[in-house]
């Protein structure tokens, strides 16, 4: 007996997501405190610790927990609002400006409640906010009351917003109209830079289970110099830059336009393109931005279905599967409330390896193993988090995922891997730890009253809908004659 722990986790089928990739078909995880302290063999782990309190998963799966790489948290308060028909041009002037100029921190704090319910649920223990909450600390309360681990940046990065604009449209469409402005975000660099940087002082608390890092909006609305001095500021905090970059095809065009060069290529050129950088979709690439990719170790932060969702081709031209073969990092995101419409690591994982295949009509193209790499510890690295979270061993934050074998999906006892990704998902979610606390068991929140608090987010944002005057649109096109 090595001693006491707070917590063991007996009888799981462990998947460790360690570097030796270890599986144990009856496995238990010890905990003390915040972290992990072993985790092997259940008869091992058993007779070397003693805890005061034990869970038996019951020979269902325990993994870590899953990361979310790239998420617009506040906004799942907009989901189902867009019909099916709108084009993306025409969003910026119809939804972001009047949703922007006018939600309140309250409103943004239902919002990021309702997903951090909803990522705990699904499996997420952790997530990156892609700067676009205008009131990080209404990111934070939320998260904090929840309890699950975040990241968040300051909102909306940017020195040349009409970039944004340019980068949505068609070049037909370019100059056509004057676009409406976010007026709550920077108007030029000085007030980019006056911004940059605030959510950093969270970081001063080495057990902050929500801290900061660097959010640029990306999409060409910055300028070198604000995305070098991005870097820099990261560099120096230890942190990730995070931004959008290579969506679509003319977002890509409207940068090579004006780089006069491939995008990444010049991200390159001026030292930006760095282990430290996630970028998120990055759907259409060449072959020379591929190769300054490897060579630099930057992360690609992939959102299958919000590529699909709106037809940009990412799951079909995108390199993210080739480049993954070929040491890539890549990691996986669910983007918005209307982009992939809910916030599920398990259905981006599922598609990351689906549409893989299909795309290279090749079955072995990914494995099961490989996107779930991808939703853990390459998860991990892609927040700059790889020392924290990511695997079940010694040392690391107790961010903790056990099933139950009480759903069809994961039956009959096979490969429990192939039948998560493959199957149950994040239907047979059973409880989660966070940072060594229990946050859902048996199904139900042991924080918070979800029910009441559904109860109030959903009342809020009706009221946040008819302020703002999103009516939920039916779609009228697409449908085949009756």
């Amino acid at each position: 007996m090595n001693g006491k722990v707070d917590l063991l986790v007996r009888h799981g089928y462990l998947i460790t997501m360690d570097k030796a990739d270890r599986v144990f078909k009856d496995g238990a995880v010890a905990i003390a405190g915040r972290r992990i302290v072993d985790a092997g063999e259940d008869a091992a782990i058993a007779a070397r610790y003693k805890a005061r309190r034990v869970l038996d998963a019951g020979g269902a799966p325990v993994h870590p927990g899953l990361i979310e790489c790239h998420l617009h948290a506040s906004t799942l308060t907009l989901r189902g609002t867009l019909a099916d028909q709108i084009k993306e041009d025409d969003l910026f002037d119809t939804f972001d400006c009047p949703y922007y100029n006018t939600v309140t921190e309250e409103e943004e704090y239902l919002g990021v409640l309702l997903a951090a319910i909803e990522m705990i649920r699904n499996g997420t223990t952790c997530f990156m906010e892609a700067g676009t909450v205008l009131q990080p600390m209404a990111a934070v309360r939320a998260a904090g009351e929840v309890g699950i681990r975040g990241l968040v940046g300051d909102a909306f990065l940017w020195d040349r917003p009409e970039g944004f604009v340019q980068g949505l449209q068609t070049p037909d469409k370019r100059g056509a109209h004057v676009p409406q402005r976010i007026t709550r975000a920077p108007k030029n660099r000085e007030e980019a830079l006056a911004r940059m940087g605030g959510v950093l002082k969270l970081n001063a608390d080495p057990d902050a289970l929500v801290t900061g890092h660097i959010a640029l909006l990306g999409l060409g609305t910055a300028s070198d110099e604000l995305m070098l001095e991005a870097k820099r500021q990261a560099d120096a905090a230890g942190t990730v830059v995070n931004l959008h970059q290579s969506y679509s095809p003319a977002d890509v065009e409207a940068d090579r336009a004006r780089f006069g060069k491939d995008p990444l290529v010049h991200l390159a050129e001026i030292g930006f393109l760095q282990r430290n950088v996630t970028m998120a979709h990055t759907n259409h690439l060449t072959d020379a931005e591929c190769e300054v990719l490897l060579e630099r170790g930057t992360s690609l932060a992939k959102a299958p279905a919000a590529s699909m969702l709106w037809g940009h081709g990412g799951c079909i031209h995108g390199r993210h599967a080739e480049l993954w073969r070929r040491g890539a990092n890549v990691c996986l995101g669910s983007d918005s409330g209307n982009w992939s419409n809910d916030f599920d690591i398990f259905k981006q994982a599922s598609l990351a390896a689906l549409t893989a295949r299909e795309a290279h009509l090749d079955r072995t193209y990914l494995s099961a193993e490989d996107v779930f790499e991808m939703a853990t510890r390459a998860g991990a690295r892609g927040i700059g988090m790889e020392d924290r979270v990511g695997s079940l061993e010694a040392g690391k934050r107790a961010d903790i995922v056990i099933h139950t074998l009480n759903r069809p999906e994961l039956l009959p006892v096979t490969d429990m891997m192939r039948n998560l990704v493959h199957s149950s998902g994040s239907k047979s979610v059973h409880t989660v730890i966070v940072d060594g606390k229990v946050i859902l068991e048996k199904g139900r929140f042991v924080q918070i009253d979800e029910e009441r608090l559904l109860a109030r987010i959903n009342q809020g944002t009706q009221k946040m809908l008819q302020r703002v005057g999103f009516p939920v649109a039916p779609n009228q096109v697409g449908r085949r004659p009756r």
